[in-house]
């Protein structure tokens, strides 16, 4: 990293702690990983004994009051080693509940937070992206009109009936983060926030989704039939939960952008390693010009994601200077860097892969797994093309005009 002014020395011991974790356990045994999940948890609880997962949650439930430009560093090192175990810690450090540690909701941190403090592996989710209608649940445009899971309000209890697709950790989560409206003709005002714990009746699960990228972390479906949860449970209440999930909007994008840093790190280490030592021309690879071109460019594009996603970082630690994470400024920033992120990850992936040849897709060789899992980063959270949209939002107001 080119911006060592902006670290602390636990920054830096978490850094060099967590680079030699992932030089180890996890990318020596990278093909294991992926076809044997035991294993994956495994190198879970090794960092949960390392920690990490406490690291995000606040002291006074045994945590670490841990800062975002520390989750970055952890993630980023991680996904060098594999994108779906950096996926995972980062969601399990406290991404999910870090609303109600903001908002102050007691209960929810009561029952929840003491599961990722205890010193075993505990998994959350973020229920978000509607088998109905996709991406239209992260459609800012649509101001939550797109969201089929409906909430209803029964009592002291919230009925949420619904289905959702692809969130990580279902079937195994402490926790779900469910987004539901209360009303979809009421727009951001409809939009409710329940956590919903594991084990609740009428809480059921689809299949583990087979994928060819990101294959250490679990998805499937997660169906809501009837399922009653405090009304203590959801976030905050109108207004201030859709601002929290623009919020998670915004979190999830930078969490996005420190993989995708990570991914397109390790892609250069291979390529560098790899054309210093294969011959061409009488000489190593990487010393013919129109290899050193390429090579430059991988670099210029790596120093550029490393700046914007720690510049982001910096932002999220000091919101007293930068304003609520759910303006359309600071959203805009945000989504500006995950686009940036995962478009030039996919970019420097693929000219690495012109350097390698056959060999960058060879499964013998570590190069492939590279190529499948930058492009997931494209992909989730609504895709690129929606995450534009929140980044124009943030000069004007654009509107839906369907």
């Amino acid at each position: 990293m080119n911006l060592e002014h902006i670290l602390t020395d636990e920054d830096r011991q978490i850094r060099e702690t967590i680079r030699e974790f992932a030089k180890k356990e996890i990318i020596p045994n990278a093909k294991k990983l992926e076809a044997d999940y035991s294993l994956v948890e495994e190198v879970h609880q090794k960092l949960v004994d390392l920690g990490i997962q406490a690291l995000g949650y606040p002291a006074e439930y045994g945590g670490g009051d841990g800062t975002n430009t520390a989750l970055g560093i952890i993630c980023e090192e991680l996904a060098k080693g594999d994108g779906g175990i950096s996926l995972s810690a980062g969601i399990n450090w406290g991404i999910i509940l870090k609303p109600a540690i903001v908002v102050k909701n007691k209960t929810v941190m009561d029952r929840f937070i003491p599961s990722f403090c205890s010193g075993k592996l505990a998994y959350a989710c973020l229920s978000m992206t509607d088998e109905a209608g996709g991406a239209d649940s992260e459609n800012p445009l649509l101001q939550g009109s797109g969201i089929k899971t409906t909430a209803k309000l029964e009592g002291n209890e919230y009925v949420i009936n619904g289905s959702k697709a692809w969130p990580t950790h279902s079937g195994i989560a402490e926790c779900y983060l469910t987004i539901c409206t209360t009303d979809p003709n009421a727009g951001d005002e409809g939009v409710a926030l329940i956590y919903v714990p594991k084990d609740t009746p009428g809480l059921t699960f689809g299949k583990p989704e087979k994928k060819m990228l990101f294959k250490t972390s679990i998805n499937s479906a997660v169906y809501y039939d009837n399922v009653r949860v405090p009304k203590e449970y959801r976030l905050a209440g109108p207004g201030m939960d859709a601002n929290f999930y623009h919020f998670l909007e915004s979190g999830t994008g930078w969490h996005s952008s420190t993989m995708a840093l990570g991914i397109a790190e390790r892609a250069f280490e291979i390529v560098l390693e790899y054309t210093g030592t294969r011959m061409g021309g009488f000489k190593p690879v990487r010393q013919h010009s129109m290899v050193a071109g390429i090579i430059a460019d991988m670099a210029i594009g790596l120093d550029m994601m490393r700046a914007s996603v720690y510049n982001l970082s910096c932002m999220m630690d000091h919101l007293d200077i930068y304003g609520p994470p759910w303006s359309p400024a600071f959203i805009s920033k945000a989504a500006a860097t995950r686009v940036f992120a995962s478009d030039m990850a996919v970019e420097i992936v693929n000219k690495g892969a012109e350097l390698l040849g056959s060999l960058a897709i060879s499964e013998d060789f570590p190069y492939e797994k590279c190529l499948r899992d930058a492009k997931v980063t494209q992909l989730w959270l609504g895709g690129q093309q929606i995450c534009r949209y929140r980044v124009a939002r943030g000069y004007y107001d654009l509107k839906n005009w369907a």
